[in-house]
């Protein structure tokens, strides 16, 4: 039944009405599922929550991105990303609180592997260094993202050094994942 067009609302039942505590057996595991572009919904939502049920981590549940760069600077890093074949996605995120860019996971196309955050337009319009800085970065930690910071100054004066560090970083995620 998850197959069918209606199948997710069972799963959605099925997941958020126990009242004490879900208890999942399975010898299914998420990365069993292989999703395509005609995967329905449900089967979607059921590899979505085995992944929730594994890690304790939730993957791109509501995420929506809007694609635009904001500044010519996030523009010049996601250009030499691009170049080097990384794909992105810019502004990910729900309402006015979003990533930058985040890069996707090469061997899971519906996961990211890191956020990358620039002192950009969402930057300087934080209340204060605080929230930008500290607190942003340990909300997202805390939902799981991988967080990186690039600042336009260090980007600017060696754009080249700026780039390998970032690389160095994603080659340890791919490793580590």
């Amino acid at each position: 039944p998850i197959n069918k067009e209606s199948g997710w609302r069972r799963l959605n039942v099925l997941f958020t009405r126990a009242k004490h505590r879900v208890i999942i057996v399975s010898s299914l595991k998420p990365a069993d599922i292989s999703l395509t572009g005609r995967s329905s919904r449900g089967v979607k939502a059921l590899k979505d929550y085995l992944s929730y049920a594994q890690t304790g981590k939730i993957t791109d549940v509501g995420v929506k991105t809007s694609g635009d760069i904001e500044s010519p600077f996030e523009e010049a890093v996601f250009n030499a990303l691009k170049s080097r074949g990384y794909s992105l996605d810019l502004q990910v995120g729900v309402g006015a609180y979003r990533i930058d860019m985040a890069i996707r996971d090469p061997e899971d196309p519906y996961k990211y592997l890191m956020a990358i955050e620039c002192d950009g337009a969402s930057y300087h319009s934080s209340y204060s260094a605080r929230s930008r800085d500290r607190l942003r970065q340990q909300v997202l930690e805390g939902l799981g993202w991988n967080v990186y910071r690039i600042w336009s100054t260090d980007w600017f004066r060696d754009p080249n050094s700026e780039l390998s560090k970032l690389e160095e970083e994603i080659k340890r995620l791919k490793i580590s994942t």
